[in-house]
């Protein structure tokens, strides 16, 4: 014979929607209350149907994330981070991704995570100040996280200090001695992309330094060698390339080799993100460390805490970076000794010499 709640409640004296506040933990019951129900479950054997209790609760012990593609390196590690932290926290994790961030798809993949009964979700998608904070008012039974936000959004939001690593980049290229400079921006849609680009020109313009071009790109090392290609073809004259992403910075310095410019004794390029890749790129990247992990991480405790907030107060927070040196760049010369160019171009000849 299966026993039901039905028989607890009629043991314990109780409606079916106590046994239920006590079998899913609601605070909602009288001491005596659920000591009564706990001892009619006891006593009858009975065992709560997990599934039945999930698909009850309003919440459960799972945080969503909206991410875009996780082909980009910087998504990926979040998405990481995410899930160690809720997982040590006593959480599972579910993903929806977005190959695009319009607001239609964001409240598609909402929609989505709603059904799997989330705590909060954390959003890794370029959206306006006010795209999230109507994302905040139509849900506002629901908890979100922001990663990829303007700074004056009324929403909760994590990121890396994306204008002091821009600062920390272009200043080591005016430092360098540089004087022209290329950029390459990440997708204009994207709050991140934006600040540092903006920070990037603050920056050379304190020192009466302008960019001699600006192209936007996708954050993928395509739009970085395309980038360089298309320049170069409009014999544009640059001796430093800020990037606003090291996938980006991958393609700069391959298209860079494949026309012959040497690198950093010609042109510096520096990026911003310190994958794992970096140190190991030709030559190693001179780049802004972030902590993707961290702010994955950060992302889950901030939505934890704005849930269990009787009065909610904004959580905004910009994790700290760094400026990693690696061999990318170096100081600029007004007369560039290519010896190595120079070696190589010798041994070639050599080669095509007949022989004596």
């Amino acid at each position: 014979m299966t026993i039901t709640f039905k028989d607890v409640a009629k043991l314990a004296g109780v409606s079916t929607q106590t046994v239920s506040r006590v079998t899913n933990g609601s605070i909602n019951v009288s001491e005596n209350t659920r000591n009564r129900v706990n001892k009619a479950i006891k006593q009858l054997g009975y065992i709560p149907n997990k599934s039945a209790q999930m698909l009850s609760r309003s919440k459960s012990n799972v945080i969503g994330l909206i991410t875009l593609e996780m082909s980009l390196h910087g998504a990926a590690l979040i998405a990481n981070g995410i899930r160690l932290q809720a997982h040590d926290m006593g959480y599972g994790t579910v993903f929806s991704v977005v190959n695009a961030p319009s607001l239609d798809n964001i409240q598609t993949s909402i929609h989505e995570l709603i059904s799997q009964q989330v705590t909060c979700i954390i959003l890794n998608v370029p959206l306006t100040a006010s795209a999230a904070e109507q994302l905040v008012q139509q849900y506002p039974h629901l908890h979100f996280v922001f990663i990829d936000v303007p700074e004056e959004s009324q929403v909760h939001y994590v990121c890396c200090d994306h204008k002091k690593g821009a600062e920390l980049a272009a200043q080591h290229l005016l430092d360098t001695k540089h004087q022209h400079f290329l950029l390459i921006t990440g997708p204009q849609e994207s709050s991140a992309s934006n600040s540092r680009y903006q920070t990037w020109l603050s920056v050379l313009a304190n020192t009466n330094q302008h960019p001699v071009a600006t192209h936007i790109g996708n954050w993928q090392a395509d739009s970085g060698y395309l980038a360089i290609r298309d320049a170069v073809a409009n014999q544009i004259k640059f001796d430093a390339v800020l990037v606003a992403n090291d996938q980006m910075a991958l393609g700069v310095l391959r298209a860079l080799n494949e026309l012959g410019i040497e690198v950093p004794s010609q042109v510096s390029v520096i990026g911003f993100d310190d994958i794992n890749d970096s140190a190991y790129f030709n030559p190693p990247l001179t780049t802004v460390k972030q902590h993707f992990l961290d702010i994955g991480k950060e992302a889950v405790i901030i939505g934890l805490q704005s849930d269990e907030q009787e009065t909610p107060m904004l959580i905004h927070k910009n994790l700290d970076v760094t400026l990693v040196h690696r061999k990318s760049t170096a100081p600029r010369t007004d007369n560039p000794y290519q010896k190595e160019s120079l070696i190589r171009l010798l041994d070639e000849i050599k080669r095509q010499l007949p022989d004596a």
